[in-house]
């Protein structure tokens, strides 16, 4: 469902003058007001003064809102049918009236891949104003955002929404929420499936060869952290990712590990993950040889800082 705002006039550039509309309306307005004065003139006069006194024109009535809600079928014909990104302005049409955004004007040598007639020249200045009027509510609006924004701002949004969904890494679980309320139901649902820390303090994990994920929650902000624990040939590959939206910012951290009088410190990055907790990213991986692991079980120290 996308929002268009209404009531705009077209004075061939640049965005919608809403004053020349009022104008001419008002212009309109009292041609129509004279007509009937002449037409029923002495006859109720006095009542129908009072009757337009009620709803001058100009007056605040004026300036209420006139959008419409609409359903577009195929979202699709917002999108520029060559890159498939939202349309923005400037918006140029060939001569046969297709469209495409100035990247892939420039990108194509201002050629239309459709039917070869230049193209990058002539702006589609109906299509820019739609794109200005039309107001799109946010994908994640079911897990919580309130905002609304132009459509060319899609993208845009999306890689910065805070409510984007994110899974519940207890395993078995389903639930599919923003980060905020996913701390709330790990802390309702799982709370003794996970180890509670604190921010720049060494905590302690017991970590055995063949677990897969351990999931670390912080005490203070409830935020959702998972120890990937992959085993290869050569020893164990260890990273820890933090659960939230894209937007969110990664935390530094450092791992402890000992063995037979040997210290292995490693530091890394957390990558910011929605779901999929059982396959590590391939990238910021730790390596713990295997030797470490004498009894099948290793002991790390962990800090993850702020």
């Amino acid at each position: 469902m996308v929002k268009i705002s209404l009531g705009g006039y077209d004075d061939g550039e640049g965005p919608s003058n809403r004053i020349q509309k009022r104008l001419r309306m008002e212009q309109e307005d009292g041609e129509a007001s004279r007509n009937e004065k002449e037409v029923h003139e002495g006859d109720g006069g006095e009542a129908r003064s009072a009757e337009h006194d009620e709803n001058p024109v100009g007056s605040v009535s004026d300036d209420k809102d006139r959008s419409i809600s609409v359903t577009i079928i195929d979202p699709d014909v917002l999108d520029c049918c060559i890159c498939y990104e939202p349309l923005t302005s400037p918006v140029f049409q060939c001569e046969n009236g297709h469209i495409a955004c100035s990247n892939c004007c420039a990108r194509l040598g201002n050629k239309c891949p459709m039917c070869s007639m230049p193209i990058g020249y002539n702006r589609c200045r109906a299509i820019e104003k739609v794109l200005e009027s039309i107001k799109i509510s946010c994908l994640n609006a079911k897990y919580g955002c309130k905002h609304m924004f132009s459509y060319s701002k899609k993208n845009e949004h999306e890689k910065e929404c805070n409510f984007l969904p994110c899974l519940c890494p207890h395993s078995g679980c389903d639930f599919l929420a923003s980060s905020e309320e996913l701390s709330l139901h790990f802390s309702h649902r799982h709370i003794h499936s996970g180890i509670q820390f604190t921010y720049d303090k060494f905590f302690t994990v017991f970590l055995n060869l063949d677990h897969k994920t351990i999931v670390l929650q912080e005490k203070n902000d409830a935020n959702l952290f998972v120890i990937h624990n992959n085993h290869e040939l050569l020893g164990n590959l260890i990273h820890i990712t933090c659960i939230g939206p894209k937007s969110k910012t990664g935390f530094h951290y450092d791992i402890l590990a000992r063995s037979q009088g040997t210290s292995l410190i490693l530091q890394s990055y957390t990558k910011i993950v929605q779901g999929h907790f059982a396959d590590a990213p391939s990238a910021g991986m730790l390596l713990i040889p295997s030797d470490f692991f004498g009894s099948g079980q290793i002991k790390l120290d962990i800090r993850i800082r702020s």
